[in-house]
């Protein structure tokens, strides 16, 4: 700790040195003091010695500035693509994972990175020459700074807290084990049965959980009444595996015969699994309070990610998904799906996708149609560049962006990575079963392309690197539901009619709706582990479980006619990426409003122009963007003339 009188000195000389530079000394010395260790950094005497050799101004200011954002590029690059190497085996279908594997996806190269360039003082070169503005001053200040002032608020915030080593190995090793046991999650529907054990579905059908049950249901739709069993027995399936209800042997394998609403294996009790999810929850949420301390103004996780990584304050948040939630035109879809299905709902059809063009095609078409164009990952890859151009953009563009994407088959659900630095390429990892991809691995292929050429053109294409990406990943999440929402464009198959596009409205609003309350399941259960700080895994499944009831019965209850629904809490994020699904939500919410923007502008154009804008404060982004802040309104507001217009 560095006493009061040493740091007034510092400034004190400085100022005389430097005089129209005094707001920035002032700020920038004691900024750098609070985070000088004198054990490891030197004495005062030490830190006077440093501030004074080594305040910039002037030229030689903006020399730094330049430095540092070519070096972090090289440094974060690297470290990234060593990253995706190590993991390569956890996150790619190369066959069974060997445990010599799992320790190197779980070992972090950059993991001592921030202490290093503490030990080296370039962070406090940093530190001494660019203040770290609060989000407020962000907030407050943003729209008059250029995208120097900008670039230089960036490279400050990187080293406003200075997190030892040892936490950081931690947290990339709860999540690796995390992101291991969700990715090897499989269901084999073939074992699956209905109550009185009659036989559902054919053989062959390996599905992860979360996103591969849920998919999965999905397509059953246009199976009218007779996928009804279907869909229930699959739900069911959900249920179990939230509250660990699900027999042990019944997980990868199809050797049992398992029926879920009996919960009997082989028509006898059975093992259930150990409370291995929410032990895998526990060993992220200790991670995580690790950090705490080192974050005086942010003390939690949930203040890190919506202040620190969302930009956007927690209340502001959660107002959102709340006034989806409650507004009336949940009520009213509910009852238009309810006429067209032709029956009263279930807690399932939160997931209903009959609004969706092109949904009436018969499933296996659909697969056909796909698995001949898209036999594997290499042949989705050498064909973004005519999807590109189906969306709108050149064809040297397509060419640019399909040259930065590699695209490999993916032990998990699928996932984008995005490049380091400008010589690597954007990672898309998509399921790709033998016979080829089929539509639910094409809508998601959809889903990961928009982050993938949102990413490059926010690296690529932006005027500072330090500025590189979007301003969370609520936005990326944005561009990746733009593209997804037009799979069936792509395929030719899905032209939109004045009434489709209505019931694309509609489709939206629902699917925000639905996951409004998965992220508010979630941030709720996050609430619930800091005021129960020494929880084991029991206690959290039992938390989560009611909290997930809880608000399905506030919100749900009234609009499906259904009480104690648990299935707000079976998406496998809540495990392995920690709360992340308030960045659904709100990626639909601003998808909106983009693609409202779109209506009278080109898709190709604007998105690159949208995304050259970078690392901006949301609020600011927006503005720039589209001309107006994040708000809800547009949706639902959209969903009002859908439902008047559709009841017409």
């Amino acid at each position: 700790m560095i006493k009061e009188t040493a740091i007034a000195g510092t400034i004190e000389k400085l100022i005389r040195k430097y005089p129209s530079e005094s707001a920035r000394i002032s700020d920038c010395v004691r900024q750098s003091a609070r985070l000088w260790d004198t054990k490891k950094d030197g004495g005062a005497a030490d830190f006077k010695r440093f501030c004074l050799s080594h305040f910039a101004a002037g030229e030689e200011l903006e020399n730094l500035l330049a430095v540092f954002e070519d070096k972090l590029e090289q440094a974060r690059g690297h470290f990234n693509a060593l990253t995706l190497r190590l993991r390569r085996e956890l996150d790619e279908e190369t066959g069974p994972l060997r445990l010599a594997e799992r320790m190197f996806a779980a070992y972090s190269p950059d993991s001592h990175f921030t202490e290093d360039m503490f030990l080296t003082k370039l962070a406090f070169l940093v530190l001494l020459n660019f203040p770290v503005r609060t989000l407020d001053a962000c907030l407050e200040s943003g729209a008059a700074w250029n995208r120097d002032e900008w670039a230089r608020t960036r490279l400050a915030q990187r080293f406003a807290h200075r997190v030892p080593a040892e936490v950081n190995r931690a947290l990339v090793t709860a999540y690796s084990e995390a992101e291991r046991y969700i990715n090897s999650y499989n269901i084999l529907l073939h074992s699956v049965t209905g109550p009185a054990g009659e036989e559902l579905f054919p053989g062959g059908i390996n599905l992860l959980s979360h996103w591969g049950l849920r998919d999965y249901l999905k397509g059953l739709y246009p199976e009218g009444p007779g996928g009804l069993p279907k869909q229930l027995a699959i739900q069911k399936v959900m249920e179990r595996i939230i509250t660990q209800e699900i027999p042990a042997k019944a997980i990868n394998s199809e050797k049992h015969v398992w029926n879920p609403a009996a919960n009997t294996l082989d028509g006898a009790a059975a093992e259930r699994e150990p409370d291995t999810r929410y032990e895998k929850f526990i060993e992220v949420f200790r991670a995580h309070l690790k950090e705490d301390e080192y974050f005086p103004l942010t003390p939690t996780h949930m203040d890190r990610k919506f202040k620190l990584g969302r930009e956007i304050p927690e209340p502001e948040v959660e107002t959102m998904l709340t006034e989806l939630l409650a507004a009336d035109e949940g009520t009213k879809t509910a009852a238009l799906i309810s006429d067209r299905l032709g029956r009263k709902l279930e807690p399932f059809d939160i997931w209903y996708n009959g609004f969706k063009g092109g949904a009436g095609m018969p499933r296996e078409e659909l697969d056909r149609l796909i698995q001949a164009k898209y036999p594997d990952a290499a042949a989705f890859q050498a064909g973004i560049p005519e999807i590109l151009e189906k969306l709108g953009f050149s064809p040297q563009t397509s060419r640019f962006v399909g040259d930065r994407v590699e695209v490999n088959a993916a032990r998990g659900s699928g996932h984008a990575w995005a490049p380091g630095m400008r010589s690597e390429k954007a990672r898309l990892r998509v399921r790709v079963p033998a016979g080829g991809m089929g539509y639910l691995g094409f809508n998601t292929a959809m889903h990961e392309l928009g982050h993938c050429t949102e990413e490059v053109f926010s690296l690529y294409r932006v005027d500072h690197t330090l500025l590189a990406g979007v301003p969370n990943t609520a936005f990326t999440e944005g561009f990746a539901f733009v593209f997804q929402d037009r799979d069936l464009e792509v395929l030719g198959v899905g032209k939109p009619a004045p009434e489709a596009c209505r019931l694309k409205d509609l489709d939206t609003f629902w699917s925000a709706r639905e996951i409004a309350g998965v992220a508010l399941t979630d941030m709720n259960v996050w609430r619930w582990l800091y005021a129960n700080k020494d929880a084991e895994a029991a206690d959290l499944r039992q938390a989560v479980t009611e909290i997930a009831k809880s608000v399905w019965d506030r919100y749900y209850a009234p609009v499906f006619g259904v009480k104690g629904s648990p299935l707000l809490a079976v998406y496998s994020h809540m495990i392995n990426n920690a709360l992340y699904l308030p960045d659904y939500p709100l990626g639909h919410i601003i998808a909106f409003q983009v693609e409202e923007y779109f209506k009278s502008h080109s898709l190709a154009g604007e998105m690159e122009r949208m995304c050259v804008l970078g690392a901006l404060t949301p609020r600011e982004w927006m503005r720039r963007a589209v001309g107006s802040d994040i708000s809800t309104e547009p949706m639902i507001k959209a969903a009002a003339m859908a439902l008047k217009t559709l009841k017409g």
